[in-house]
């Protein structure tokens, strides 16, 4: 029996598949795969990338950014703080944003720790989209 799976974010529902015979996420503890017949778990997500592989070797993978993913009955679901297809992503903007977010950090070298730890934390979640 496949895994049916749910990606959902405050904004909107991103993916909504019933024929998975994996889910791939990164966790704040790590990497974790999901096959059908899974026990259950409820896990918090880091950012990074989302692999589903669908019956017959499709394979998507989204880029998200925090959120819990929970797994019950041969269902997971994904609740992400964001979470975004890779043709939703603009690569250009993605790649200026993270040049500047790479010039503030530098410049901000004498600046308290707390703006730079911020920096750099916005600077993984764009490379990651990316």
């Amino acid at each position: 029996m496949p895994l049916t799976v749910q990606v959902v974010t405050p904004e909107r529902e991103v993916e909504v598949s019933d024929d998975a015979e994996l889910v791939v996420a990164r966790g704040t503890e790590g990497e974790v795969g999901i096959m059908p017949g899974h026990a259950p778990l409820l896990i918090a997500l880091g950012v990074g990338p989302l692999a589903i592989v669908h019956q017959g070797g499709r394979r998507e993978v989204l880029a998200v950014d925090g959120g819990f993913l929970q797994v019950s009955r041969d269902q997971v679901i994904v609740l992400a703080e964001y979470a975004v297809r890779p043709s939703e992503i603009d690569v250009g903007a993605t790649e200026a944003k993270i040049d500047d977010l790479k010039r503030r950090i530098a410049a901000e070298a004498e600046a308290e720790d707390l703006q730079r730890q911020l920096a750099r934390a916005e600077l993984v979640r764009a490379v990651a989209r990316l």
